[in-house]
């Protein structure tokens, strides 16, 4: 009895034995199993990182290419529109109508001038002459009229200033001098070459009128 006990005891404890390391042995495969499982995750969350990461920078450079494509595109662009303002332009193909009388075949720097309006020209020759006229007999007169207030108040006939406007005086006098034959040489002066001044004002206003009107009538 005693050695039937010891030997159910004995087995009973290999087998808690066996069973003991049975589970050990699939303990230690799960753990086994655990750390490939993760190894493998860990992999493939590398290659994702790297495969993102090759991604990432295929995007960059393609992106960088296409800027330099389009700066290099804007580059020629603004390098023809130079080029296609510093090319002198085309003639025109439209020929401006050239004025009549001017010669289209002559050369630059010798071209014909258009011709002259005679018909304004004998105008402004007409108005010049009128106004220089009108001066001039208008001067006399003022010479005149000077030369009686100098003998009005008597001053010096040596006096040179005096003797320049008596001697233009009697110059443009003509036959008014001894118009009227007075017995005080004072009031004679006064009368006569009161005449003349008045006589030459009459001529250069109806003078200059004239040649106007001759001017305007030739135009």
């Amino acid at each position: 009895m005693t050695e039937q006990a010891g030997t159910q005891q004995s087995s009973e404890r290999e087998s808690s034995e066996e069973e003991s390391a049975q589970r050990e042995g699939s303990a230690e495969e799960q753990s086994s199993q655990e750390s490939s499982s993760q190894e493998q995750s860990s992999q493939g969350s590398s290659s994702s990182q790297g495969s993102s990461s090759q991604e990432e920078s295929s995007g960059q450079g393609g992106s960088e290419q296409e800027t330099q494509q389009h700066e290099t595109q804007q580059r020629s662009q603004q390098q023809s529109q130079q080029q296609s303002r510093q090319q002198p332009s085309e003639a025109p193909t439209e020929r401006t109508q050239q004025p009549h009388g001017v010669d289209t075949h002559a050369p630059e720097g010798h071209r014909q001038r258009p011709p002259i309006d005679v018909g304004d020209l004998v105008w402004r020759i007409a108005r010049i002459l009128a106004s220089v006229v009108r001066i001039v007999a208008f001067v006399l007169a003022v010479v005149l009229v000077a030369y009686i207030v100098l003998v009005l108040v008597g001053v010096n006939p040596q006096n040179g200033v005096a003797q320049l406007i008596g001697g233009v005086a009697d110059a443009v006098v003509f036959a008014f001098r001894d118009l009227f034959l007075i017995s005080d040489p004072s009031f004679a002066v006064v009368v006569n070459y009161g005449l003349a001044a008045v006589f030459w004002l009459l001529v250069g206003e109806f003078g200059s009128r004239l040649i106007r009107w001759l001017g305007a009538r030739l135009a």
